[in-house]
C-alpha cells in the first residue's frame, strides 16, 4: 500500500517560469528526466535507458500540476506539483504530493530534493 507524502521547496521564481517547468515537456526534460515525450495528455518520461509513462489528470494555470503513472490503475495514486504564493514575507513554494510504501519515504525524499537541485542549477542565469 502506498501512502501520500508532501515534499515543499522555496524556489526563486516566477509563478509562470515555475508552471511551465512542472508542465511542459521540454521543459520537464531539463530536470525531472533525461528527456520527456509527450503525445496529448500521455507523457514517456526517459531516466538513462529506463522509461516510464504518466499521464496528465488535471491541471490549474500557473497553480497546479497532477499525473498518475501508467502502472497504477488507481486513480488515487499520483503526483502533483503545487504553486504556492506565501505573501508575507512573499515567497513561492513547489509542494510536490507523491505516493510511495512507507519504507521508501527517505528514499523519495532523496530523489525529490535531488530533482529540485537540478532544476536550481539548471535554471541558474
Amino acid at each position: 500500500m502506498l501512502e501520500p507524502i508532501k515534499f515543499e521547496f522555496q524556489l526563486n521564481y516566477s509563478k509562470k517560469m515555475l508552471y511551465n517547468y512542472i508542465s511542459t515537456p521540454e521543459k520537464m526534460a531539463k530536470w525531472f528526466a533525461d528527456y520527456v515525450q509527450s503525445i496529448g495528455s500521455r507523457y514517456i518520461c526517459f531516466w538513462n535507458g529506463y522509461e516510464e509513462t504518466c499521464f496528465l489528470i488535471k491541471k490549474k494555470k500557473e497553480k497546479s500540476v497532477r499525473y498518475k503513472w501508467e502502472k497504477f490503475e488507481e486513480k488515487k495514486y499520483y503526483f502533483e506539483f503545487l504553486i504556492q504564493e506565501k505573501l508575507f514575507p512573499k515567497k513561492l513554494y513547489l509542494i510536490i504530493t507523491d505516493f510511495v510504501k512507507k519504507n521508501e519515504i527517505e528514499q523519495s525524499k532523496l530523489w525529490w530534493q535531488n530533482k529540485i537541485k537540478i532544476l536550481k542549477k539548471r535554471t541558474e542565469s
